[in-house]
């Protein structure tokens, strides 16, 4: 009974020296960053397919803002403004508009792929 006793405190004494051994590996390879600056935009304007959408955004530090919109299938624009100011979690304002003028997006014709498998 000793020697069970013994090895069931051995192994523990082992596996809390695994667990203190790598929290402290962990905490001394945490990778610390510097603020975090950028700012892009894009926009897509496709006519053959009828794609409409874009995106701008920009952060310092720890706030982030931005606005991306898209044409939503029922011609509808959709809108989304959002931001975030450190933990707050991503908080967004969603629009949506019709838009004068929208038609559906041209039927794609001629797109067939002829797949042929030789042996």
């Amino acid at each position: 009974m000793t020697l069970v006793f013994g090895c069931k405190r051995i192994i523990g004494y082992f596996l809390t020296s695994c667990v203190v051994s790598i929290l402290l590996n962990a905490e001394q390879n945490c990778e610390h960053h510097g603020p975090a600056h950028y700012e892009y935009h894009y926009d897509v304007h496709d006519e053959h397919t009828g794609d409409v959408h874009g995106q701008h955004e920009a952060r310092k530090d720890d706030h982030t803002h931005g606005e991306y919109y898209l044409i939503d299938a029922d011609g509808h624009k959709r809108t989304v403004k959002y931001h975030v100011e450190g933990k707050s979690g991503f908080i967004a304002e969603v629009h949506r508009e019709p838009v004068k003028g929208f038609h559906d997006a041209p039927a794609h014709h001629n797109f067939h792929h002829k797949f042929e498998e030789k042996y």
